[in-house]
């Protein structure tokens, strides 16, 4: 394949992404003209690795940490939804013009709509409150969600990301909570869904988990953003009380899906997606 163009990802560290595999594949099953790399980006390098991708006229690039904030004001244009996150994770080159979005919450989106998972008027505990926090939020508003009750173990952040979820929707409750093992306890219980959006049980702390597998009801759905290791310890025990599980793998795979299409036009091969997402974990 003669000169491809690029598409990377900018982060610090990436050397454990596998984003390279996901897409790279897609690209030779679609016979499409495309690399994509990883590129680790200090902090106080962001705006000139940013300039140099725009003069070298690459296609687009994803953002992960910590620049997914940082990031905006070195953009041209960002999204209304991205900006109301507060956080870009992939951005494309138009013509020059830089332009951010997220596309995490289409990833959240499409895993409740790919797994038949109805979250209309229903209650969801969502644990942390950084950025990941803010996309899974925006998601759940998006398909209705009753009520979010948002646990962190620093109140103030918890507060700040509720009001500003709140503000871009009014009409949805978001009550932030100190994660202790009452607030947990209490929001469980009035709880349908349960979503960690933190690194916690991240490899290699693989035996980690914020939730006492006794809290954990059969008829609670457990999603882990967390995709190393697929199965992480609070969706081991969550499987062991009976609980439905989703693993980080369905956000992983359809947040880079959508990134695809934004930067090729072309729809993705699901399936080999995520085929070459779990074999690379594997």
């Amino acid at each position: 394949m003669k000169h491809p163009r690029l598409i990377c990802l900018i982060g610090d560290p990436v050397e454990h992404s596998i984003s390279p595999v996901i897409h790279n594949e897609a690209f030779r099953r679609l016979g499409l003209n495309y690399i994509y790399l990883t590129f680790r980006v200090r902090s106080d390098d962001l705006e000139h690795a940013v300039k140099g991708l725009k003069a070298l006229g690459a296609v687009g690039f994803n953002v992960t940490l910590p620049h997914k904030v940082s990031i905006i004001k070195y953009l041209d244009e960002v999204t209304p939804e991205a900006m109301s996150i507060g956080s870009v994770n992939t951005v494309v080159n138009d013509g020059g013009k830089l332009i951010g979005y997220n596309t995490d919450v289409v990833g959240v989106v499409n895993t409740f709509k790919s797994l038949g998972v109805n979250v209309l008027n229903v209650n969801a505990a969502v644990l942390g409150a950084g950025g990941a926090s803010r996309a899974v939020i925006n998601a759940l508003i998006k398909c209705g969600v009753g009520k979010v009750l948002l646990i962190n173990r620093t109140l103030e952040k918890a507060v700040e990301v509720a009001r500003d979820c709140r503000s871009a929707s009014p009409n949805t409750e978001v009550i932030p909570m100190e994660l202790n093992s009452r607030n947990l306890q209490l929001a469980l219980s009035q709880s349908e869904i349960l979503i960690n959006t933190t690194s916690v049980g991240m490899y290699p702390n693989v035996d980690d988990s914020l939730v006492p597998k006794n809290l954990i009801r059969d008829d609670l759905i457990v999603m882990d953003i967390v995709y190393n290791p697929v199965e992480t310890k609070l969706l081991r025990d969550a499987k062991e009380r009976g609980a439905k599980t989703i693993n980080g793998v369905y956000m992983l795979v359809h947040q880079a899906a959508a990134a695809f299409k934004l930067w090729t036009g072309v729809d993705p091969p699901l399936e080999l997606m995520f085929t070459a997402a779990y074999s690379a974990l594997r």
